[in-house]
């Protein structure tokens, strides 16, 4: 069997946690799963299966795609990401990247016409890059510059559905729709309660218990809410929110404070939800935003970069005299903790000498294999630098909005939390900007 995170078979059904309050669901059949006996507390209804319910999951089809044309076939780049060693297979294309494990790749065909069912030959005219699809050509192969070629491939895309129970206690499947990179669970009708999605992602020959999310209605399917910091740590931010005061707010950071994830939708991008909810609370606001975001970079490198470059420190935020700078690099994740301790003390130092105030925003969660973690269940965040920005946080009496607490949850809610990443990798969906803007709220008093 192969999945698009191979690494998960290892787990043993054992081995799977679950969150607290759930009902109890198992596979029993390569495309059959059962849900009880048990009872759950939603909070509104006490639900009970005196009996176990068998319920089949149909699996994903694959799509067939036939001569997709390419202008021109770009030459393979093994030292590159997966995702850019080569022309990408259109249909696998998740934003700036492709979604992995999703190809048949003993499908794929190059061929130089439109219908035509000789091909170029794997190996001399061409390479693939088999877990990402994509595919260049090689050298002294018979695909030239500038040729165009026609692609046939079949792909299997993901699907998470979900076992509803109704009013009157009957279970059925609401099936998701098939796609790759996000995913949205189906929407239960009225007086449905979730119990379980089940999350098929890539190639599945059948059901694992891996491919099972019970939904749990426990308190631990939620972070506990922090007090709102504001009040002692953003004292002047909050006095001028009251007030209606001219309030400046510098959201500085990388690919995801410039809208990775959600694109050209500003109205999506974390810092402008903020800003609205700001608004709505504090009606009086007089709120300037401005982002300072340096895709692919992290923050050593623009506090560090030249002060006549593209991306300037001292021009995108300190010179905009802020009142409060949010601070959110998901690309410092892989930071050792006592580099993560001395570097954001320097800039610390530097954001308060500028007279601003500050929140360090903890980062989403990326690929399991980008972490790296064997899991899409981790109990706390497996990152060094997560840990480490909270401990200085507390050190410094540095406001922080733990947005990574809130991704860790996911799971036991029955989100596998890879379903919010649009490009597969590390860039998350307006749900996800979402959960940045709330944590970021909660920091806030109600007035």
């Amino acid at each position: 069997m192969i999945t698009t995170f191979c690494l998960l078979l290892a787990l043993t059904a054992n081995a799977i946690p679950v969150p607290d309050n759930a009902m109890p669901a198992r596979v029993v059949g390569a495309w059959e799963i059962e849900l009880g006996p048990g009872q759950i507390e939603t909070g509104e209804r006490t639900l009970r299966l005196e009996e176990p319910v068998r319920v089949r999951i149909p699996p994903v089809e694959t799509v067939a795609v036939r001569d997709e044309a390419h202008s021109a076939v770009i030459p393979f780049n093994p030292n590159a990401g997966g995702w850019r060693r080569g022309n990408q297979l259109k249909e696998l294309i998740t934003q700036e990247c492709t979604a992995k494990g999703a190809l048949l790749h003993q499908t794929l065909r190059v061929k130089p016409h439109e219908g035509q069912l000789t091909a170029f030959t794997f190996g001399a005219d061409y390479l693939t890059d088999r877990d990402w699809g994509t595919f260049g050509r090689m050298d002294g192969g018979r695909i030239g510059p500038g040729q165009a070629v026609f692609v046939d491939y079949e792909f299997r895309p993901s699907r998470l559905d979900s076992i509803v129970v109704n009013g009157q206690g009957a279970l059925r499947l609401l099936r998701g729709e098939p796609g790759l990179g996000v995913l949205l669970p189906p929407e239960p009708g009225d007086g449905d309660v979730v119990l379980c999605n089940v999350w098929q992602s890539g190639i599945v020959e059948s059901l694992q218990q891996e491919h099972l999310f019970p939904v749990g209605y426990g308190s631990d399917s939620y972070p506990p809410r922090p007090m709102p910091f504001a009040e002692t740590l953003l004292p002047r931010t909050l006095a001028k929110l009251r007030n209606g005061e001219a309030l400046t707010i510098v959201a500085w950071g990388d690919s995801v404070t410039n809208g990775g994830g959600v694109q050209s939708e500003e109205e999506h991008w974390y810092q402008h939800v903020f800003l609205r909810k700001l608004e709505e609370r504090y009606p009086q606001a007089d709120i300037t935003l401005h982002s300072a975001a340096w895709p692919g970079a992290n923050s050593v490198q623009y506090m560090n970069a030249p002060r006549n470059g593209e991306r300037n420190f001292q021009q995108d935020v300190i010179a905009r005299n802020p009142d409060l700078v949010t601070v959110n690099f998901v690309n410092d994740s892989n930071m050792p903790p006592d580099q993560v301790k001395t570097h954001y003390a320097w800039m610390l130092q530097v954001l308060r000498e500028a007279g601003a105030e500050v929140v360090f925003i903890t980062p989403h969660l990326m690929r399991p294999d980008w972490m790296p973690v064997e899991t899409l269940r981790p109990l706390t965040d497996p990152r060094p630098y997560v840990h480490a920005l909270r401990e200085i946080a507390s050190e410094h009496d540095v406001a922080y909005a733990d947005a990574a607490e809130e991704w860790v949850t996911l799971w036991r809610r029955g989100i596998p939390h890879v379903t919010l990443l649009a490009n597969s990798i590390n860039h998350p969906d307006a749900r996800g900007h979402a959960i940045f803007a709330e944590t970021l709220m909660r920091l806030f008093p109600a007035r």
